[in-house]
């Protein structure tokens, strides 16, 4: 365990920006989404955009809306709703962009690791990143937590992977996904921010 630990302090930076910096990133986006972006910087629940930024906004969104909806629960043959999970979608998108860049900018900054993880030579720091990230929503639902899924404001967790890293091209790069696969879809790619 204590060497685990050291790993990941010393080759892991990857790893912490692909899994506590997407949660973190998710976090902050929550302050954007469909709800957080109502209220100002005192808290107070107010429309402090413009309607042209509305607009865009909303637009943006629908994109979402309908990408999350074609998800199939095919285990009680019922698909998301992708209206429902809108805010969470939003947050999930955004986080894992925010800590890409965010890991992109230590490198700069830092430089980049020199060491590889044992047993994970193969993959670049950058896969690595977008692995751990993967980790966070390895899980097995029964029929009834698919049920439940479908009242809950959160996708499962094979949803909220196949969204983000289909709609990101940091990921279709990194790991050379063809367009038109369906980790690097043909059909636009959401994006809000």
């Amino acid at each position: 365990m204590a060497i685990t630990r050291v790993l990941l302090c010393v080759l892991g930076r990857a790893l912490n920006y692909g899994s506590i910096g997407t949660i973190l990133g998710h976090e902050l986006t929550h302050g954007f989404d469909d709800s957080g972006r109502r209220f100002d910087r005192a808290g107070n629940m107010v429309e402090w955009w413009s309607n042209r930024t509305i607009d865009e906004y909303v637009n943006r969104t629908e994109c979402f809306v309908e990408q999350y909806s074609r998800y199939h629960l095919a285990d009680i043959d019922e698909y998301i709703d992708g209206e429902l999970t809108l805010g969470e979608n939003i947050a999930d998108n955004g986080g894992m962009r925010e800590a890409f860049y965010a890991y992109r900018l230590y490198v700069k900054e830092v430089g980049r690791e020199r060491s590889k993880l044992p047993g994970l030579e193969h993959y670049s720091h950058e896969q690595l990143f977008f692995i751990s990230f993967g980790n966070l929503w390895c899980e097995t639902y029964t029929p009834a937590a698919s049920r439940y899924a479908l009242t809950d404001s959160h996708c499962p967790g094979q949803m909220r992977l196949r969204g983000v890293l289909s709609n990101s091209e940091e990921f279709a790069r990194t790991f050379k996904c063809a367009r038109g696969t369906p980790m690097n879809p043909d059909q636009p790619k959401c994006r809000i921010w």
